[in-house]
């Protein structure tokens, strides 16, 4: 056991010893070459898709917050969340104007009441339950019911961009985003539709 701890001793004399020396060698080799000048080197690489996204929807997210302030037509104001959709574990980002909201939530909050009604005491009534799950309507079709709330807060946006230049910039500036990452995801994976969340 003392032979161990002996031979343990002797490395580690050795070892900080020749770590003494080292440092000694290095301060010399630093004094010799204080005169030259530190060479730089730049370390340019791509950025990632992810760290893309990010920016463009930081971007965004500061755009609507400008829209939401200018404007003064409350149904258009923009509300962003992160939700998971039904039976996925892949979050999703969507923006909606209010006016877009507001009618979804009137439509499944009937469609709702006549599915509760049709289950009663004497037990479920298919037909009713069959109507209120027939007025459900996908996001396409309620949309499809807005055109002209949707015309509306394009000619909005067009008239806050017209005389705010710091908003117009904000729109250019995420055109440009959008069009760097669309560039590299096409780089990158091809002719893919796919929508990248």
């Amino acid at each position: 056991m003392k032979a161990t701890f002996g031979v343990a001793l002797i490395l580690m004399m050795a070892v900080s010893t020749f770590a003494l020396a080292q440092d000694e060698e290095q301060t010399e080799i630093t004094e010799e070459e204080s005169d030259r000048p530190i060479e730089q080197i730049d370390i340019v690489g791509e950025r990632s898709l992810q760290s893309m996204r990010f920016q463009l929807r930081s971007a965004e997210e500061s755009y609507y917050d400008m829209f939401n302030d200018l404007t003064e037509v409350d149904k258009y104001k923009i509300r962003c969340r992160t939700e998971r959709r039904t039976s996925s574990h892949i979050r999703v980002r969507n923006c909606e104007p209010r006016f877009f909201i507001e009618l979804r939530q009137d439509i499944n909050r009937d469609a709702l009441l006549q599915i509760r009604s049709a289950f009663g005491d004497e037990g479920m009534d298919p037909f009713a339950l069959r109507r209120g799950i027939d007025r459900l309507e996908p996001d396409s079709e309620i949309r499809a019911l807005l055109t002209q709330d949707y015309e509306g807060m394009r000619q909005e946006m067009f008239r806050i961009a017209q005389e705010n230049e710091d908003y117009l910039n904000q729109l250019m500036h995420i055109s440009e985003l959008r069009a760097e990452y669309e560039a590299a995801r096409q780089r990158r994976f091809g002719n893919n539709d796919d929508e990248d969340q």
